[in-house]
């Protein structure tokens, strides 16, 4: 799909009310895998590589602030004439996936908010900020990674512990970020979620007045360390239509190693928001 932002690749599987998965950092729609068998066994899954990620290329004029995501996703959604989708933001992509909701809840029927960063970063989750701009973000992380593949090669080998990923599915995971330039962008994420308080600001006020009214999933890891700073609570105040599930024993990315237990919670929640 040709857009302002880019040449985007996405996954589209299955029939019935559309959900969009938005990837975080340092993953691509590829992380869905396990949570796509499932999801698509009720609805049409669709999972694009954001700009610049995986099989997305990204355009010159594309900026990779988080303004530029939150527009893209629009535009996507646009693009495709998706409506009364359910929207799942994960990790990073919560920052700008829920401004993009916000600006197009005429579209959106539900949110599902999964093992996100609290927004805006102040409060209980201020450490958070100063660990992604000044540990993350740092110069050494940053040439780590660039030499090394170092922060996929965490989130593919030792996040998905309780049902690890073969050989051959660890390979294609990595060689997502198979260019400095690829792996640049993944430290550029976290440095704007760091800096851009702003954005992150303005983005809690449009949750808290665009979707309150809209449905919601929390579904979060046991282990993230994003509940133990307040990130559920922080959500329940901005989006009090939504009710809570944690994934045991898991950490933040349930999607590796719990993808099918995803799955099922999300397409059970949307089937009781059905129904109601």
């Amino acid at each position: 799909m040709s857009l302002p932002a880019g040449e985007v690749r996405f996954v589209d599987e299955g029939q019935g009310q559309p959900v969009v998965l938005l990837h975080g950092a340092p993953v691509t729609s590829l992380g869905f895998l396990r949570v796509i068998r499932e999801l698509r066994k009720h609805h049409r899954v669709i999972a694009p590589d954001l700009p610049g990620f995986g099989a997305s290329t990204a355009a010159p004029s594309f900026t990779g602030d988080l303004t530029s995501y939150a527009e893209f996703v629009v535009m996507f959604c646009q693009q495709l004439d998706l409506r009364n989708l359910v929207l799942y933001v994960n990790d990073a992509s919560g920052c700008f996936g829920l401004h993009a909701a916000g600006n197009m809840r005429d579209r959106v029927a539900g949110v599902v908010v999964a093992d996100t960063v609290p927004v805006p970063l102040t409060g209980r989750a201020w450490p958070v900020r100063l660990v992604l701009r000044y540990l993350v973000c740092s110069g050494f992380v940053r040439a780590l990674n660039r030499r090394f593949n170092a922060l996929p090669w965490l989130v593919a080998t030792v996040a998905p512990f309780l049902q690890p990923f073969s050989a051959r599915e660890r390979r294609v995971l990595l060689e997502q970020f198979d260019t400095h330039e690829k792996r640049d962008r993944v430290l550029d994420l976290f440095a704007h979620m760091a800096q851009d308080v702003s954005f992150m600001q303005a983005t809690a006020a449009l949750v808290r007045d665009a979707l309150r009214l809209t449905p919601a999933l929390l579904l979060y890891g046991q282990l993230d360390p994003m509940r133990f700073v307040g990130s559920v609570g922080r959500f329940r105040d901005l989006l009090p239509c939504s009710q809570t599930e944690i994934i045991p024993f898991e950490e933040h990315f349930p999607i590796l190693a719990s993808g099918e237990r995803v799955g099922r919670a999300v397409a059970t929640w949307i089937a009781q928001r059905a129904a109601a």
